[in-house]
């Protein structure tokens, strides 16, 4: 009992631990994406919101280019690289990359469109980024604490420390399943919501 009790801690103690260290890479991308969003000369600002005028401009007379196909591999490529991560001991370091660059893409172009329209920009920025975000963040969150515990006891196994057998069980194939559905209703939302969403916060920019 005491040591069934014990692996439970330990893997509860695991769990946290990945969690912790994901998130912090997410912010921690999240972070610099602000920042670079922020230091940019007002040259680049210029042309930066010179392109974002234009593209809400199309945006507002729904003239921007939709293709659903590639809206939903933007959306699952990342959740199909913390998989493939997930399976190899190159996920210790490749899942925590993944995590900040997803934190760094999320975040600086919402950084871009406040810095060009002030607190207006953040309407577009949700439409845009935030809405699809609350699906694809689930999903990379749901498999990325267990994908990087895998790849841990992988790259143990790997430099023969043993590390017992890499957690990929039945949940763990069911969150795979979760994310790939979360994946591809991010990029349904994309395609269907988003633009008409746009359509009617450009107004309150332009």
């Amino acid at each position: 009992m005491g040591t069934r009790m014990r692996k439970k801690w330990d893997l509860l103690s695991e769990q946290n631990g990945a969690l912790a260290v994901l998130s912090v890479l997410f912010l921690a991308g999240g972070g610099i994406g602000c920042l670079f969003a922020a230091v940019s000369g007002k040259e680049g600002a210029q042309e930066l919101g010179e392109y974002l005028t234009g593209y809400l401009a199309l945006a507002r007379e729904d003239e921007l280019p939709r293709q659903l196909w590639p809206l939903l591999w933007g959306q699952m490529k990342y959740l199909i690289a913390a998989f493939i991560l997930s399976l190899t001991a190159l996920g210790v370091a490749g899942l925590p990359l993944l995590f900040a660059f997803r934190g760094f893409s999320f975040t600086f172009p919402v950084a871009c469109f406040c810095r060009v329209f002030g607190w207006r920009g953040m309407f577009p920025a949700l439409a845009l980024f935030v809405l699809p975000a609350l699906l694809w963040i689930s999903s990379l969150f749901l498999i990325g604490p267990p994908g990087l515990r895998s790849a841990q006891q992988l790259l143990r196994r790997a430099l023969g420390e043993g590390g017992g057998t890499p957690p990929l069980n039945a949940p763990f194939w069911c969150q795979a399943g979760v994310c790939a559905i979360l994946g591809l209703a991010a990029g349904l939302l994309e395609y269907w919501v988003v633009p008409t969403l746009l359509q009617g916060v450009v107004r309150l920019v332009l």
